[in-house]
């Protein structure tokens, strides 16, 4: 007999019907997961082999991929949504439009506007889905996919860049200038690739890998381990809720973060599994004012160091990243706190001082409250949030790698998707089986 679809509702009221009535959404979500992964591959590959790329391509593409999201989920989008929508880019283009006004030189950029329009719009995709195995799935498609061209890279390297002649791609885009003499010892790859023995050379495991830090279709190795990063949180909380431990899932995501030499994602993942075991009672508010703890040391650091001027950055370890985030948030000015007045200053290392001039202080504001009032049917959804706004807060000291399309597609899907599901429907009935972890409630 045929099982009626399974109902959930939002924390509004509103119904959403769980796909499993719907395989075309299922495979829709798939494609755009997909996409936003590889997209830059595949424009890659092209400038490679085929005929020259332009930035506008990259533009056009991630354009599309957010259209066709948002047209794949518009039948259980609210007016809430749409005003959150319009609020977004009214907002971002208003400021993006006075930044280039009151400064000589701007240019009318909204990239900004992006940024903060994908978690919106794959949020609303998520929730359309609202099926966490078919969650399951895109999350194994696109691990195996990228840990086996991981390994291709790293083995077969030449072959790698002959498919993916990576510094030209960004050449092309105008991410890179190809008089670059950092070019020169990157072997191909994207600056942050190579990790030399001059700049402290590998950190993750240097005696079984070489300088290399492995990228695969996303082109750079930070977002690589982001993206092993939020493997391994979504397969802890995955075992949580079936009461089995998924190792493989694990095991895959740290390996790419090992693969990527990225210390940052090594690093936080100890307190990113504490938060997602620990009940969301106690970490929702330690969480919630994470940033302005974080920023208020990163300008005392900095106010506090030595006075040094250009270049701010002294070295590369993590304590020299957090004094220079620190330096430049120092340097913003009254229109930069207000996000009306451009900064000439290199922001993109630098996340809390990219978001801030974008946005203003109060637009992040407004920005983090919403995320972490997003709401659940149930404690897991919780836990994954407040993981998520953790690892936000901290990457945000010296990146703003986590709003790239690249791995942001995938986490606000699978926020979406647990935000819809019943606690009940989430755990089979049972006692625990042995070696099972579980969520504190």
């Amino acid at each position: 007999m045929t099982r009626p679809a399974e109902i959930s509702v939002d924390h509004l009221g509103r119904s959403y019907r769980v796909s499993a009535d719907a395989p075309d959404l299922k495979w829709v979500a798939g494609a755009l997961i997909f996409s936003a992964i590889a997209f830059n591959a595949v424009l890659c590959f092209i400038n490679t082999s085929v005929a020259p790329i332009h930035n506008s391509y990259v533009v056009g593409s991630e354009v599309l991929i957010v259209a066709i999201a948002l047209l794949a989920c518009h039948r259980t989008i609210e007016p809430k949504d749409v005003f959150i929508i319009g609020a977004v880019l009214l907002y971002t283009a208003l400021l993006a439009f006075i930044r280039s006004g009151l400064s000589p030189g701007e240019d009318l950029n909204l990239k900004i506007s992006r940024d903060f329009l994908i978690p919106v719009v794959f949020l609303l995709l998520g929730k359309s889905v609202g099926d966490t195995k078919v969650a399951d799935r895109i999350v194994y498609f696109a691990t195996g996919l990228l840990l086996a061209f991981a390994l291709f890279e790293y083995f077969f390297l030449d072959a790698y860049l002959r498919i993916f002649a990576v510094v030209e791609y960004y050449v092309a885009r105008g991410t890179l200038d190809a008089a670059n003499p950092a070019l020169q010892w990157a072997n191909g790859l994207m600056l942050n690739g190579i990790r030399p023995e001059e700049l402290g050379g590998r950190v993750l495991l240097p005696s079984l890998f070489n300088e290399h830090r492995v990228s695969s279709l996303f082109l750079e190795s930070i977002s690589l381990g982001n993206f092993g990063s939020l493997v391994v949180f979504w397969a802890i909380l995955r075992s949580s809720m079936e009461r089995r431990l998924r190792f493989w899932s694990v095991a895959a995501g740290i390996a790419m973060i090992i693969l990527a030499d990225n210390r940052f994602n090594a690093t936080f993942l100890g307190l990113g599994l504490l938060i997602l075991l620990i009940t969301p009672r106690l970490t929702t508010p330690a969480v919630f004012v994470m940033p302005i703890v974080v920023v208020g040391g990163l300008c005392l650091e900095a106010l506090t160091s030595p006075v040094q001027y250009e270049p701010y950055l002294e070295g590369t370890t993590f304590q020299d990243r957090l004094l220079f985030s620190g330096r430049i948030l120092a340097d913003l000015d009254f229109l930069n706190w207000l996000g009306i007045g451009a900064t000439t200053a290199y922001t993109l290392d630098t996340g809390y001082a990219y978001v801030i001039s974008g946005l203003g202080v109060v637009g992040f504001a407004v920005a983090w409250c919403w995320f972490m009032s997003l709401k659940g049917n149930n404690r897991y959804f919780y836990a994954f949030r407040n993981t998520a706004a953790a690892y936000f807060a901290a990457l945000l000291c010296i990146s703003q790698s986590q709003f790239t399309i690249k791995t942001a597609a995938l986490l606000w899907f699978l926020l979406g998707v647990l935000s819809v599901v019943k606690d009940a429907a989430s755990r089979p009935a049972g006692p625990p089986r042995d070696g099972a972890v579980s969520l504190a409630r």
